[in-house]
């Protein structure tokens, strides 16, 4: 069993992305970019976020440390892994995204969701960080 804060957490990550999901058929209505970066503070707060990324990842049967998915046209996705237990997540809709993943260290965790038209991420992570990006581009 997770800590009390690694449950509100949880819970906060979950209310968070079901709001920007009921935001998605929005998005096109709106101008520029919606963007929400989720970085931990504390070693805590990491070892939360990345027991949330490994329990979504069991979720979606994501079977490996990495897992890229695009749907659309004209998306480019790079995600590059060294050291231990990183895992790395992302998943593009629309067109001409682009984001970039480099995981080295060990321990890492991370997911870029990208909606819409023209979004772009490039995240460096060196060793038991976590984060999630969340952007919906017009």
């Amino acid at each position: 069993m997770l800590p009390q804060p690694a449950t509100s957490l949880r819970r906060g990550l979950a209310a968070t992305a079901l709001g920007l999901a009921l935001l998605a058929p929005a998005a096109p209505a709106l101008a520029g970019t919606l963007s929400l970066h989720l970085q931990p503070r504390t070693a805590q707060e990491a070892r939360a976020l990345n027991a949330a990324i490994t329990l979504y990842s069991i979720h979606r049967d994501i079977r490996s440390d990495a897992d890229i998915r695009q749907t659309g046209r004209n998306n480019a996705a790079a995600l590059r892994q060294s050291g231990p237990d990183n895992r790395g997540i992302i998943r593009q809709r629309g067109a001409d995204h682009s984001a970039r993943l480099d995981q080295s260290g060990g321990g890492n965790a991370q997911v870029i969701l990208q909606f819409g038209r023209g979004a772009h991420a490039d995240i460096r992570q060196t060793g038991g960080q976590a984060g999630i990006v969340l952007q919906f581009a017009q």
